[in-house]
């Protein structure tokens, strides 16, 4: 079979991600992409020196091989596809990385490792590798929308699930794969997804390597495809599609699979995150800020606080109950919603040092939690933004509302240039020199202009 006879949605993104160049996008989308790269090699820094991340990287540095890409924050240099895993599991180490909110999937985590490891490897200029990151992007985001919040209802985290795609398109672009061979790596992707949500019983280490885990599959799935290697070109709409096996609770839209491809860019629509935390929990924590900003709320003066929270987000950030009033580790309180608006109720800020082992048994934190409680509220715009609504009842009985309908770094919501680069110099000066933090910064912001990545890349490692 091939791409002339009955065009699978596997053909119709793999010809739009092929077909895509520097030259077809719109300087908005220009802009967001060498953004978006950004952001998330500043949240890969963020997470070098944490116990988790030197165990992949000592795992990947023992598989050998030649010394394709760089291996983020570090000197060293491996194979590209285990460049991809090791660096793709920083992106997610402290829960920084960007969500589109609309699929739920974490996107930069995947695509932006993946494309620099396999850009790398290949020796493709700055131009490819910015329009490959956004094929990713507009790939993986049609994906997970057709079927939003169906991967969760099943205990995935789609993320993980979807990431595999969009890592695969990304490598194989990167490759030079025809339209046909990249269809195979898309098949091939699909019996390598995978991200179950257990950790959150325990706040386990794996979903930090999900996405890396789906830009290694990637690489993989492309360099089999480049040699032939075949997959169903029916991944996401056969008998044992991504959808029947990893969502059958919900009905997939699978017009939305391909949908205004070129027209309607999703790289736009995707939220930066503001605070190091499951994502759902962000307008709750600014609603939270606000209260305590303009209204002079003190924790000690609090009675209680009420939480609406739409079903989907009732499982990962508020049951079991006393798993979130008393999370377990630093990785654990990071999605617990009560510990999460505790948090910037007692300190008026949450980053990573909040999310700390040493700050998470705070008492006035503990004590906030034990008066939040959550009720279930389904006309808040969820998936379609990411909502936030909280009551504060104050002892004395006044009661204090907070409201916010899209997440502070959505396109609803943005953050500022301003904004970004200072999440950016404040994740990637925890591993590298101001100096270099600023050269890095300023070799992304021109990278369209770069032969290679050589220029990039220097700046990435201890100098």
């Amino acid at each position: 079979m091939n791409l002339n006879d009955a065009p699978t949605i596997a053909d119709t993104l793999s010809r739009f991600a092929a077909g895509l160049s520097w030259d077809d996008l719109p300087e908005e989308v220009r802009k967001i992409a060498k953004l978006r790269l950004l952001d998330t090699v500043g949240v890969c820094l963020a997470s070098r020196d944490m116990e988790y991340a030197k165990a992949i990287f000592d795992f990947a540095a023992e598989q050998g091989g030649p010394p394709e890409a760089a291996a983020f924050g570090t000197g060293a240099r491996m194979p590209a596809s285990w460049a991809a895993l090791y660096n793709g599991s920083l992106a997610h180490g402290n829960d920084y990385d960007d969500t589109h909110s609309k699929s739920i999937v974490h996107i930069g985590g995947a695509v932006v490792p993946t494309a620099l490891a396999v850009g790398e490897k290949a020796g493709r200029g700055g131009k490819d590798v910015l329009a490959a990151i956004v094929a990713g992007y507009e790939v993986v985001a049609r994906i997970g929308m057709a079927a939003s919040k169906g991967f969760h209802a099943q205990g995935f985290h789609p993320t993980g699930v979807c990431g595999a795609f969009s890592a695969s398109t990304v490598a194989g672009k990167l490759l030079g794969l025809a339209p046909v061979q990249l269809a195979h790596a898309l098949g091939i992707a699909g019996s390598q997804a995978s991200g179950s949500m257990e950790f959150l019983g325990e706040g386990a280490w794996t979903k930090r390597m999900h996405p890396g885990w789906a830009a290694h599959a990637g690489v993989v799935a492309a360099g089999l495809a480049r040699r032939g290697y075949t997959g169903p070109r029916r991944i996401f709409e056969g008998r044992y599609s991504l959808y029947n096996l990893y969502a059958n609770t919900v009905t997939p839209d699978l017009s939305k699979a391909t949908a205004g491809l070129k027209e309607e860019w999703e790289i736009l629509n995707t939220d930066y995150k503001p605070y190091p935390c499951g994502h759902i929990s962000h307008p709750y924590m600014d609603c939270a800020l606000k209260l305590r900003r303009e209204q002079g709320v003190k924790p000690e003066d609090i009675e209680s606080i009420e939480l609406r929270v739409p079903t989907a987000g009732v499982a990962i950030l508020c049951e079991p109950a006393e798993d979130k009033r008393r999370p377990r580790n630093s990785y654990a309180a990071r999605f617990s919603l009560p510990y999460s608006v505790g948090a910037v109720l007692v300190w008026g800020k949450a980053e990573i040092e909040e999310f700390s082992d040493s700050k998470i048994g705070d008492p006035a934190v503990l004590a906030l939690c034990d008066r939040t409680r959550y009720v279930v509220d389904d006309t808040l715009p969820f998936p379609q933004s990411f909502p936030g609504w909280l009551f504060i009842t104050l002892k004395g009985g006044r009661r204090l509302e907070a409201r916010m309908d899209a997440s502070r770094g959505s396109r609803e919501n943005p953050m500022s240039d301003a904004d970004v680069y200072g999440k950016f110099e404040g994740n990637a000066s925890r591993a590298l020199p101001a100096a270099q933090v600023r050269r890095l910064w300023d070799e992304g912001m021109r990278l369209e202009s770069s032969a290679d990545l050589k220029g990039f890349t220097q700046q990435l490692a201890i100098q």
